[in-house]
């Protein structure tokens, strides 16, 4: 696997849209919870250590019903937990909601709700938070993990009322410039910007005091849908007096827009030593990438190397700072970061696969580099990147039949252009050339730029 396809594997989003939602909805859980999960709680008696297994988590403002607790409640509460602790969440969540409409517990509505979340099962999920909701409407847990739940199923029109509740109680513009920071998260995760567009653009009426990060919202959502004229907006709004954070998502839009000359500024501001850790290390990544698209690649390298003596063990600058070695070639370096990263981060997939590919792409020590891309494999088996490097080193050993085998799969796992001028090699060399220049071809309308094409075609005197 190239340190180019490497880097398109860092910036693709990996999950699945709901799946990213399920991700923020269960992070609530964390903010929420009690101090002690419902499995350490003590009691002297059983009936209140079941009780408090059942019940104790959830925010302050749900409390106990006027509702006696019977045996068969509690057995059933308690046949619950015991079926969610062995893995049968469907028939754990429907048990709680039924019970939570029998006993109108809203903490029964909300434990469901987390069960059906981790299940992965939406349509429920959606019931019980509504229940939740009905039982706790004081709830503030419930109201948002429900709005999310309902941008989570495109169904904008109910998220839109919560949110602009939400906004009209917010009492000062920090509030609700605070209140659009962490919605536009789940906006862009959506995937239906137009949709995400009008929703903002609603809202914004009534809540004319935090234009700008509402207007950010609206112009990194016009970006996701494609919008040309976007460009406007955002070299507006990176003039104005935001959130660093916000700044930084700006800047990587108009990266996007291959409008560098918005972004460098901004960016060089926020990768300013004495700037948050992790903002600092994100600006000063993007900058990097800057200098490299601008044909500037050793100020882009010689930013990381001044970055890495700041913070020395930070992972994406070890990743980076190998990469624009590489690039240069610097094979040494290269070498250098990766292994200090795999000694910071011994299950780093991907460092393994990276040494061990740019050793089997320049034909040096390739016993070793087998043994590296292993590693890679070994702890991501599936990686489509992985398999490719895999395949290559074999090529590169002589072995035709094996890299055959393992570029097919990878490719069958990812078409990405690069691992189909790997496989057009291997074919080619199988004397399967119509296969190789059909793939080849196929890469070139993909990405007609393609270094690695046209060096693949000079060397084997090639014409498409």
């Amino acid at each position: 696997m190239t340190f180019k396809q490497t880097a398109k594997m860092r910036d693709k989003t990996r999950d699945k849209t709901r799946h990213a939602f399920i991700a923020l909805l269960l992070s609530l859980w964390a903010a929420f919870a009690p101090p002690r999960a419902w499995s350490e709680q003590e009691a002297s008696d059983p009936g209140d250590a079941i009780e408090a297994a059942a019940l104790a988590a959830a925010d302050q403002s749900e409390t106990k019903p006027g509702v006696e607790l019977s045996p068969a409640v509690v057995f059933q509460v308690l046949a619950a937990e015991i079926a969610a602790q062995r893995g049968q969440l469907g028939t754990a969540s429907q048990t709680l909601i039924e019970l939570a409409k029998t006993t109108g517990d809203s903490r029964l509505a909300r434990r469901a709700t987390e069960l059906s979340l981790r299940e992965r099962v939406f349509a429920r999920a959606l019931a019980s938070a509504e229940l939740w909701r009905d039982l706790a409407p004081s709830s503030t847990q419930a109201k948002l993990v429900l709005e999310n739940l309902y941008l989570a199923a495109s169904r904008f029109d109910k998220a839109g009322d919560l949110i602009g509740r939400r906004l009209e109680a917010a009492k000062t513009t920090q509030e609700r410039a605070a209140i659009w920071i962490n919605l536009r998260q789940l906006l862009l995760r959506t995937g239906r910007p137009e949709s995400a567009i009008g929703l903002v653009e609603s809202l914004q009426q009534s809540d004319r005091d935090s234009l700008g990060e509402a207007q950010a919202s609206l112009a990194l959502l016009q970006v996701q849908a494609g919008d040309k004229q976007s460009v406007n907006s955002i070299a507006k709004l990176l003039n104005q007096k935001l959130n660093p954070n916000t700044r930084l998502e700006l800047a990587q839009a108009a990266m996007q827009l291959k409008r560098l000359d918005l972004a460098q500024a901004p960016l060089e501001e926020l990768s300013q030593k004495g700037k948050e850790p992790a903002l600092q290390s994100q600006a000063l990544l993007l900058l990097a990438q800057l200098m490299r698209e601008s044909a500037r690649a050793d100020e882009g390298f010689r930013l990381l190397d001044q970055g890495l003596q700041q913070d020395p063990q930070r992972v994406e600058l070890l990743y980076d700072h190998a990469m624009a070695a590489e690039r240069l070639n610097k094979l040494d370096i290269a070498e250098q970061s990766l292994r200090r990263l795999i000694a910071v981060r011994p299950r780093h997939a991907h460092a393994y696969n990276a040494l061990g590919y740019s050793l089997a792409d320049r034909n040096i020590r390739l016993e070793e580099a087998q043994a590296y891309i292993e590693k890679a494999l070994e702890l991501a088996p599936e990686d489509p990147h992985i398999i490719d490097s895999m395949g290559w080193v074999r090529y590169r050993r002589g072995d035709l039949a094996g890299a055959l085998m393992y570029l097919q799969k990878a490719y069958q796992l990812q078409a990405d252009p690069e691992i189909a001028i790997h496989l057009g090699e291997v074919l080619w060399k199988l004397d399967r050339k119509d296969e190789a220049i059909a793939l080849w071809r196929q890469a070139q309308k993909t990405e007609p730029a393609n270094q690695l094409l046209r060096d693949t075609l000079n060397r084997l005197a090639v014409t498409l």
